[in-house]
């Protein structure tokens, strides 16, 4: 499932898919979510079923070294997965990953389990262990629906939103009397940045168009392992404004700019428009 996703999300964006279908990948996640969950149920129920109705094991050596081979794969394998998944934001092979080492965490609850049986002779230990391990698998399927979910209702990325901001404020221009509205989303594997960028009330529509060119090129450039679609509105800082900025609009009259209060992620990220 997780490959047919990732298969599909690494198609190029087409006409009825402007953004891409990296949205794909969320589902997918979804489903892994789910069945991480729902493997932490089954397990939990099975260990209180044993609580009540014991079982005794013979001849267990050869199974538990077999399952010992299967922990230490399924969670190399998971690790890997989980990786690869960050190293190209692919949220897809996160959960895979997650799911694979949820399969290792429940196999390692049984073996240590029987191994506490094997030397205490208390049976009931093991129940107690998948119960535990089983919450825990539990929590990691709630954890990556919880991350899916984020993903389908476009919550805002912090980090992400800081690194913008960061970069921005590194290579201010002096033109560049505001910016605003910044709005920051994500489709699998390609990022949608919206902003609007106050300029000059004189400028031409040459010299603004070179300023967006700039901006959307340092903000490329912080992101250059990523798939950034930015979209600039330029607007005028009007010379009859009734903001704070009348007389501030011209080229050569930015020093009474300031410049922390400008350049905040709550100034820029807020919907201050310096012309209302």
């Amino acid at each position: 499932m997780t490959l047919l996703a990732l298969k599909y999300a690494i198609k190029p964006r087409d006409d009825n898919h402007p953004y891409g279908h990296g949205k794909i990948e969320l589902l997918a996640a979804s489903v892994e979510g789910i069945l991480i969950g729902v493997a932490g149920i089954m397990i939990i129920n099975e260990a209180i079923l044993r609580l009540n109705h014991p079982t005794y094991l013979q001849d267990i050596g050869i199974g538990m070294v077999m399952m010992g081979l299967t922990v230490a794969v399924n969670y190399l394998l998971g690790r890997f997965a989980i990786n690869k998944g960050k190293q190209y934001n692919s949220i897809s092979l996160i959960s895979e990953g997650k799911h694979l080492q949820s399969d290792a965490y429940s196999t390692f609850a049984l073996i240590a389990g029987l191994s506490l049986y094997i030397i205490t002779g208390y049976k009931w230990l093991d129940s107690v262990l998948a119960i535990i391990f089983g919450i825990f698998i539990l929590y990691t399927g709630f954890q990556v629906l919880k991350d899916t979910v984020t993903g389908l209702m476009d919550e805002a990325d912090p980090e992400a939103l800081r690194r913008i901001v960061k970069v921005i404020k590194q290579n201010r221009r002096p033109a560049w009397v505001n910016i605003h509205k910044l709005t920051l989303l994500r489709f699998g594997q390609v990022y949608h940045v919206d902003m609007h960028l106050t300029l000059p009330w004189d400028f031409t529509v040459e010299q603004a168009h070179q300023e967006a060119l700039f901006l959307k090129s340092i903000i490329r450039e912080e992101f250059a392992e990523e798939d950034v679609d930015i979209s600039i509105q330029s607007e005028p800082c009007r010379k009859d404004s009734s903001s704070k900025w009348v007389g501030q609009c011209a080229k050569d009259q930015y020093k009474e700019c300031d410049e922390e209060k400008v350049w905040s992620i709550e100034q820029i990220t807020g919907k201050n428009n310096l012309n209302s």
